[in-house]
Formats: C-alpha cells, structure tokens, sequence
C-alpha cells in the first residue's frame, strides 16, 4: 500500500512541473510568434531608400530613384549628358550631378546625387575636353656622364597608361632616348635617366603629340 501511494504521488508531481512549464512557455511563445521575422539587408536598405528631388532652377526638378536621377522620365546614365535647353551632366562615377539653366548666373551647379545638397558652382563645364599638357623636372641639373638622375612631371589630359619618351636634340634634331614610362592613374610618372654626351643638353618629354617644355641638364 505504501508503494502505491508514493507512485501515485510522484505522478502528481510530474503532472503538475509538466503544466507549469506548460504556463511559463506559453508567453514566451507567444512573444515570438507575434515579433516580425527579421529583414535581409538588401531589404531593409530598400525599404529606407527615399526619392530625392533636385531643383536645379527653371522650374525642373530631377528625381533621384534607387541612386539614379531621371530627367522626363528618363535615367541618366554615369557620364551621361541632357542638352536640350537645359543642361544636365551625370559624372562617370554617378555620384555628382551638374546642371545649368538658361538666365543663370555662374553657370554651372554641382550637386550630390545621394543627398540631393547643392555642393557649389564651376565657371568650366564638366564635359569640356582639357588641352593636353606635360610637365618636366628633372632631379638634378648638373650630372657627370652616365650618372642616373631622374625626370617627374605631370600629364594633363592624357590618359593613364599613356607612354612618356624622353628626347635629347641632337644636331638640331630631336631624337628619342632608351627612357620611357607610363603616366600614372594620378597624372603623374618619373623616369630614370642616363646621359653620356658631355655639355649642356636640351631635353623635353613627349606622349603622342604633346610635349613638355624645354630644360636643360649639364653633363660634366
């Protein structure tokens, strides 16, 4: 009879821990069933991103949806031009947007695509092509014969990866030296150099059509 009654009574007990846990869990069930599945991130950025509108004067507006701006309608791809009384310039980067309105003052307004803030004005337009220019230095104006040195500058409108050729005049003509680089994606490059005819040397720096002014190194 004793054995009995302690089952009975140890039945009891785990009746009631199964149904408290029961109690206890169910909120907590509850809780989670009722909270939102998180977002993936390319969601959320999606559901944050808002249209901006650029009033570039004039009485146009250019929307900005997704990161990209449309004029009538109509995106404006990375380095793309609008000219149609309005002028309209996206950068190659999609990140600033350049317009000008007819009756303008300075003429051309920068803006940030992102933000849609005006960031300033430039008197040049951004599409205009710069002149090609090169400029040389070198590291030394009085070397003796064979001894390095080097020539720097900088390229301006002409591409990166464009080859430099150092030239030497020579009996009144100008002839290419076995020294040569590339420009850099800064506009810039530096050549090693070895000159060996003894006497003051005109020199200069040429890429395609474009040459660098004239300086002079004395070999001794």
């Amino acid at each position: 009879m004793r054995t009995n009654t302690h089952r009975r009574s140890a039945f009891r007990t785990a009746t009631v821990s199964i149904v408290a846990g029961a109690a206890l869990l169910a909120p907590a069930a509850a809780a989670l069933a009722s909270t939102p599945a998180p977002q993936s991130p390319a969601v959320a950025r999606a559901a944050a991103a808002k249209d901006v509108k650029i009033d570039i004067g004039a009485g146009v507006t250019i929307t900005v949806k997704g990161g990209k701006p449309y004029y009538n309608g109509k995106v404006i791809k990375p380095g793309g031009t609008v000219d149609d009384g309005i002028y309209v310039h996206l950068s190659a980067d999609g990140k600033r947007l350049y317009s000008k309105t007819q009756g303008g003052g300075v003429p051309y307004a920068i803006w940030d695509v992102k933000t849609g803030k005006n960031l300033g004005t430039q008197k040049n337009s951004p599409t205009a092509k710069v002149k090609a220019a090169l400029t040389a230095k070198p590291s030394a104006t009085s070397v003796k014969a064979w001894q390095e040195l080097r020539v720097s500058g900088k390229a301006t409108g002409i591409k990166a990866g464009s080859k430099v050729t150092l030239e030497q005049k020579q009996r009144g003509t100008w002839k290419s030296l076995p020294a040569s680089t590339s420009v850099n994606k800064s506009g810039a490059y530096s050549m090693r150099v070895k000159l060996g005819l003894k006497g003051k040397n005109d020199l200069r720096v040429k890429s395609g059509a474009t040459l660098s002014p004239v300086f002079n190194v004395t070999v001794r």
